[in-house]
């Protein structure tokens, strides 16, 4: 038996969230379930990964939401500073080595955020 379980990734067109609502530049959790995403906003440049930190297994975001953007290009793991590329998912220091976050897919409609 797999310990893995098999993660649920939105439908197309599925909405994330507003645009307006992610702090420009930084993040929050989306508006999603099961599967727990993070959209992450610099100027019109929109991204999503699964919020799961690779290090560690504990969520991007914190449970306020607040979710730690460094200088509009580096998504920071609030527990061990493990810091990634906003726009490749990509660990650019700290604990998690070369680990790649996996993307969700999102564009911009309307002023929504969908998959």
């Amino acid at each position: 038996m797999s310990d893995e379980t098999e993660t649920v990734m939105p439908e197309p067109g599925t909405v994330l969230k507003t645009l307006a609502d992610i702090p420009d530049p930084g993040g929050l959790p989306a508006d999603f379930e099961p599967t727990p995403i993070v959209v992450l906003r610099s100027g019109e440049t929109v991204t999503a990964y699964l919020n799961v930190c690779p290090h560690a297994g504990r969520p991007f975001s914190l449970p306020s939401g607040k979710t730690l953007v460094s200088e509009g290009k580096f998504l920071v793991c609030p527990f061990h500073g493990a810091s990634f590329d906003v726009q490749s998912g990509a660990c650019v220091g700290g604990p998690a080595g070369s680990a790649v976050l996996k993307a969700v897919p999102v564009k911009v409609e309307n002023g929504q955020v969908v998959a």
